[in-house]
């Protein structure tokens, strides 16, 4: 996350070519990437006040929707039938499974930050390089 996020500019002016001009989309794009790896990655390294809250997303409920339902879809894909066992047993709890999601979605996204990691080093500046990031879209490459 600190590599890709929170990027001060080399230059004043940011390049009209900049892919992800704001932390959330770096974040969604690691997101997208650990999704599609399918593979969580544990955060080694925990924080009291981490560099990524809901706060990075306020305003764009639509997306933390999505990611959300990804996270669930992903999470449960081998059996539906847990997500409404995992429901219940924090109900009775009275608990919820916010924390769950969140830790969920931070994990895929951690997976995505390391693949960034791999594909900075392949092509530097990978996460300013726009046909980098396009040949990355219509590639079916994960970590490979």
């Amino acid at each position: 996350y600190e590599k890709f996020c929170n990027q001060v500019a080399k230059e004043e002016k940011q390049s009209e070519r900049t892919v992800f001009s704001y932390d959330w989309q770096r974040f969604l794009w690691a997101f997208i990437l650990g999704i599609f790896e399918g593979k969580r990655t544990t955060i080694q390294k925990k924080t009291k006040n981490p560099p990524f809250g809901t706060e990075v997303f306020k305003n764009r409920n639509k997306i933390l929707k999505l990611m959300i339902g990804l996270t669930l879809q992903e999470m449960y894909k081998d059996d539906p039938s847990e997500l409404k066992n995992d429901f219940e047993s924090a109900s009775e709890k009275d608990e919820n499974l916010g924390k769950k999601i969140r830790v969920a979605i931070e994990e895929y996204a951690n997976t995505g930050f390391s693949i960034m990691d791999l594909r900075s080093r392949e092509t530097p500046g990978y996460i300013e390089n726009l046909e980098a990031i396009i040949e990355d879209i219509k590639s079916d490459r994960g970590l490979a």
